[in-house]
């Protein structure tokens, strides 16, 4: 197995890890199962986005709705922006599956208006915060792409994962994986909007 790559096994054990301390911060991530019986990991995500600036990106200046339960995420929102066209509603839908050809995670996302309009690539990769643009431009299709969702047969986005066992080989994480999600996720999750409270780090050396 290639040096920052995991087994399935492994993965499982960083997940449950992961659940484990998401029950403890901010009970956001759920584990889905399918008709067929195989599961991923799951968490949605509410953005109030500012309109004044057409190449709105997932910075920091971003308004984030956290506090939302997922059940009435769009309704709140919208409740609060309703009559403001300086803003959008954009919801994302974030999905961790295990890749067997790669040995790493992948994460998989779709993203969509309060309508239920799905973002395009192209308004997906203008919402990239502007540190990972420069990546971008050079990697655009092996960076962030389109493909069928494994488990449930229709498009969803994702990051793609030919790089991730590089980024994760030199990671101290390697001395405990089941640590490996909380620390991947850490530092793949803010391309796309999905940021880690300080809080996972901490449980994860305490």
């Amino acid at each position: 197995m290639a040096a920052g790559s995991i087994s399935e096994d492994e993965y499982w054990d960083s997940i449950i890890f992961f659940l484990t301390l998401s029950s403890k911060i901010d009970s956001k991530w759920t584990i889905v199962d399918t008709k067929d019986g195989r599961r991923f990991a799951k968490k949605t995500e509410v953005f109030i986005l500012s309109t004044e600036n057409k190449e709105s990106t997932m910075n920091d200046d971003v308004i984030r709705n956290t506090e939302l339960m997922e059940e009435q995420e769009e309704d709140t929102a919208a409740f609060q922006v309703r009559g403001n066209s300086d803003v959008e509603v954009v919801t994302y839908e974030y999905h961790i599956l295990y890749s067997p050809s790669y040995g790493v995670p992948v994460l998989y996302f779709n993203a969509h208006t309060q309508g239920g309009k799905l973002l395009a690539l192209e308004e997906v990769w203008k919402r990239v915060p502007d540190v990972y643009k420069e990546r971008l431009s050079e990697e655009r299709w092996t960076f962030i792409t389109q493909q069928e969702h494994p488990l449930l047969g229709r498009p969803f986005y994702y990051l793609h994962p030919c790089h991730t066992a590089d980024l994760m080989k030199n990671s101290p994480v390697l001395t405990d994986k089941r640590h490996y999600i909380v620390s991947w996720l850490s530092a793949v999750g803010p391309v796309v909007g999905l940021k880690l409270p300080l809080e996972y780090g901490k449980l994860c050396v305490s």
